[in-house]
């Protein structure tokens, strides 16, 4: 959490996104309006929250069609765009100085 800049309390929501995504966006809103999360950081944290993984259910069915080696690829591959992407998107609206 701290490489993208979020406070180490928006990690459940990210737990409860790969259950169910909607309680992932519902965690992150919690924390906004709680004055946990800036705009940035919400920005941040809802775009990397829907890169990520799809939900438990998703996952379950792309190991039901394309086995466990290519699902936890894809997995493994998905996790790291995000979290990347994330990263990126973090450092690239602090250095910008974009007001969200």
């Amino acid at each position: 959490m701290n490489a993208l800049g979020l406070p180490v309390e928006a990690s459940a929501a990210f737990i409860f996104g790969f259950f169910r995504r909607d309680f992932g966006a519902a965690g992150l809103y919690d924390l906004h309006t709680s004055g946990q999360l800036d705009p940035i950081q919400l920005t941040v944290a809802a775009v990397t929250l829907t890169l990520f993984v799809p939900c438990i259910a998703q996952f379950l069915m792309m190991k039901k069609e394309r086995g466990w080696t290519v699902s936890l690829g894809i997995f493994f591959f998905v996790t790291l765009l995000a979290f990347t992407t994330g990263w990126g998107l973090n450092i690239l609206l602090r250095l910008s100085g974009i007001s969200l």
